[in-house]
């Protein structure tokens, strides 16, 4: 081989390996064009438990969630620990923020300071990822501005939930106005967050004191006024109903418009697409009818979509100012 057949390979190889490079940089890996999701989004949008967890999360807040005999599960919340340092400051959560919640059935017994529930068993586990970029449009899980999933909780890996709409949405559609977050219910947020608190949040403490002063034979909210539990159900209905039912005639949202409802049929309210089982059931909307919907939203109608949504209204006073304030719409 003559020297310039050598300096002409020489050549051919280096250009060759010059070309290599410049292909590797113009294809851009996962990672470098999304960054804050590489260790648990694929790039196609799947999303897996962080098999580190809880590293690198904190601890942010609870929920108690009440049921007939107490607190029905108890809902731990996480956040990595620069979101929330993110969010304290900012009032926002940063693109690529990680949020996992895990749902723990709880038992109770009497203490000597009372009632007490304690969290026993993993119900499921669910998790958020905060997305401003609009990522992944075409993919079921992904949606007003957050990924979605929920995990087997026997089996971490195994993501279960449907898609956004069908799985997540209806319980976040009231918390619109906080990024459908309820930061409110975590301290670790910082004064931002706690600012957004409905305004008939009360305490669990002094609800139990009421109740002692019932018992006594004071008035107590049923007791009241009608006009005070109207207004009172005028509040809880802005709070818990509204960002799905609306008040308007005809004006239908993820549920039926309640205009008229005291009297009507379930079920048949013009231009709303109801399920089999609420055309089907055979229950005219009172007071009462009202009361026991929302006492049990899966087994007073049972099958209705309502009730894969939304757990009730555990509170009976509650359930009856709803109720009246729901009789004056009209």
């Amino acid at each position: 081989m003559g020297v310039m057949t050598i300096y002409r390979l020489g050549i051919a190889l280096a250009c060759c390996a010059f070309a290599a490079a410049c292909s590797k940089e113009k294809s851009p890996s996962p990672a470098q064009v999304d960054s804050p999701y590489e260790s648990i989004v694929s790039p196609n949008g799947d999303i897996s438990f962080p098999t580190d967890f809880p590293m690198g999360m904190a601890f942010i807040g609870s929920w108690a969630v009440t049921g007939e005999n107490g607190v029905a599960d108890i809902h731990s919340v996480h956040a990595r620990s620069a979101d929330a340092d993110y969010y304290r400051q900012h009032g926002e959560f940063p693109d690529g923020a990680v949020l996992i919640k895990e749902v723990v059935e709880s038992k109770g017994a009497s203490h000597t300071t009372g009632d007490a529930f304690w969290g026993e068993k993993t119900i499921t586990w669910f998790l958020m990822v905060k997305d401003v970029k609009g990522r992944f449009p075409d993919h079921p899980l992904w949606g007003d501005g957050w990924g979605w999933a929920q995990f087997d909780p026997a089996d971490r890996t195994r993501q279960i939930a449907v898609n956004y709409d069908e799985s997540c949405k209806a319980c976040h559609v009231p918390a619109a106005k906080t990024d459908r977050v309820y930061v409110y219910a975590y301290p670790a947020l910082g004064p931002k967050a706690q600012q957004a608190a409905p305004p008939s949040a009360r305490s669990g403490r002094a609800a139990v004191q009421q109740g002692h002063r019932n018992a006594g034979g004071d008035p107590g909210p049923a007791d009241a006024p009608i006009e005070s539990r109207i207004a009172d159900g005028k509040k809880a209905f802005e709070t818990q109903c509204s960002f799905c039912h609306s008040i308007e005639s005809g004006k239908h949202g993820t549920g039926p418009s309640l205009f008229g409802v005291v009297g009507r049929k379930a079920g048949s309210a013009p231009g709303y697409d109801y399920s089999d089982a609420m055309r089907q059931a055979q229950v005219i909307w009172s007071r009462e009818t009202i009361e026991k919907h929302l006492a049990d939203t899966k087994g007073f109608i049972p099958g209705n979509r309502m009730g894969q949504l939304f757990g009730g209204v555990p509170d009976p006073e509650l359930r009856s100012d709803i109720a009246a304030y729901l009789e004056t719409v009209k």
